[in-house]
């Protein structure tokens, strides 16, 4: 038998690509950045610095103060001037700036995290179900959930004014009601009306308890709430609905939105919190609509919904991962934008109460004393801003080109 040559022999060499997750790829793209890196060291040292100093360096500012060191200077020597040492200076109340700058970066921080996380929650889940029920049609125990969520969201309102926490209660079970009694009303005049009716006692019913005017103001709201959620806000009119309303916020400027709203809560960094969070919203709600949107037609969603899998676990197993991308690179420049809303209410007046430390606040009292040459007052704390939001802003953009599946090599 003769003996194979090497001639005979053809050599296929294959190439094997090692098999990696898109979260593996993602982080050795987003480390392999420059910009990214540096956004990423600019962030961990502020979170680190400001979370250490709020646990285990304690600080007062009630009793911070010593109005002999009244706007001095930096001094890294004691003298006999300054007989202890500010690496940032005195404000005019003779605190030391670099102590209440680190601390105040936790209350600015913190703001910028929850407020994002506020627009994320909601704005994604609002998106979210107005993408996926833009073209499917809701099943009954869906339309339940949804006008029972509905029905405690607008409730919400009536319930803050009226001070009567139970309305929020009482507009859930009255939005789970439309849809179980639906078919025991004739025409949609009819459930309108009778709804509406129900809406305006339950808004004005228990704020006779306040007083008559706000029973009025509150049992006006209530009727609009029966009347809206006997609409049976299913499918595509959820969908135009809740994007339409996303449009109105969008329309006014987001800061006068967010002094609108902290004017009417009232001043401090919750109100603060809830006002940011509220006005980016929309922004959440838009993007992820329009990654849910052409996520449904592809060809994996058709064969779920073939095989019979219910439409929250497509939701949540099929469509979630695909539009966290966007979401995380959107988030991560939205806390950016966050702090930037957060540091202009607190210039204003509108954001942290005096004397707690925050970075916007801090410049309001100190931007006056320029014209005295007093600048460390107003550079530092206008510096760790500007750090703060390059950070995020670096760490999005690198975010952005790790997750996009199109720089994947």
């Amino acid at each position: 038998m003769a003996e194979a040559t090497p001639s005979d022999i053809v050599r296929i060499d294959y190439a094997v690509r090692e098999h990696r997750s898109l979260w593996v790829d993602a982080w050795r793209q987003l480390i392999s950045s420059r910009t990214a890196r540096a956004g990423l060291l600019i962030i961990s040292v502020l979170i680190l610095s400001t979370v250490l100093a709020h646990y285990f360096w304690e600080y007062n500012p009630k009793t911070d103060l010593d109005y002999t060191l009244k706007l001095k200077p930096p001094t890294l020597i004691p003298n006999e001037e300054v007989p202890s040492v500010h690496i940032f200076g005195t404000d005019k109340l003779g605190r030391d700036i670099f102590r209440r700058v680190v601390h105040g970066g936790w209350n600015t921080l913190r703001v910028g995290v929850i407020a994002v996380t506020i627009s994320l929650f909601v704005g994604g889940l609002l998106g979210m179900l107005a993408g996926f029920f833009e073209s499917i049609e809701m099943t009954r125990l869906e339309k339940i959930f949804l006008l029972t969520f509905l029905g405690g969201l607008m409730g919400f309102i009536p319930a803050w004014i009226a001070e009567q926490p139970v309305q929020i209660v009482l507009f859930a079970i009255l939005g789970a009601t439309t849809v179980i009694f639906e078919n025991f009303l004739i025409g949609k005049p009819a459930r309108t009306i009778l709804f509406g009716a129900i809406g305006l006692f339950i808004g004005g019913g228990l704020a006779l308890f306040t007083s008559p005017y706000t029973a009025i103001v509150t049992g006006i709201l209530g009727g609009l709430i029966g009347a809206a959620l006997s609409l049976q806000l299913g499918g595509s009119l959820y969908s135009n609905v809740t994007m339409r309303a996303m449009d109105i916020v969008l329309a006014f400027p987001s800061y006068l939105l967010a002094i609108a709203i902290v004017a009417f809560l009232g001043t401090g960094l919750e109100k603060g919190m809830i006002a940011i969070g509220i006005v980016g919203i929309p922004i959440y709600a838009r993007l992820v609509r329009s990654s849910v949107l052409s996520v449904t037609q592809k060809e994996y969603i058709l064969a779920a919904q073939s095989v019979g899998e219910d439409h929250g676990r497509i939701i949540f197993r099929h469509i979630f991962p695909n539009v966290l991308s966007p979401l995380t690179v959107q988030a991560t420049l939205g806390i950016g934008s966050a702090i930037l809303t957060a540091a202009a209410l607190g210039f204003l007046g509108l954001g942290a109460v005096p004397p707690e430390p925050e970075w916007g606040a801090m410049l309001g009292d100190s931007y006056k004393y320029l014209s005295s040459g007093a600048w460390w007052a107003v550079v530092f704390p206008g510096v760790m801003i500007m750090l703060a939001v390059l950070g995020f802003n670096l760490l999005g953009d690198g975010l952005r080109d790790a997750l996009d599946p199109k720089m994947r090599v």
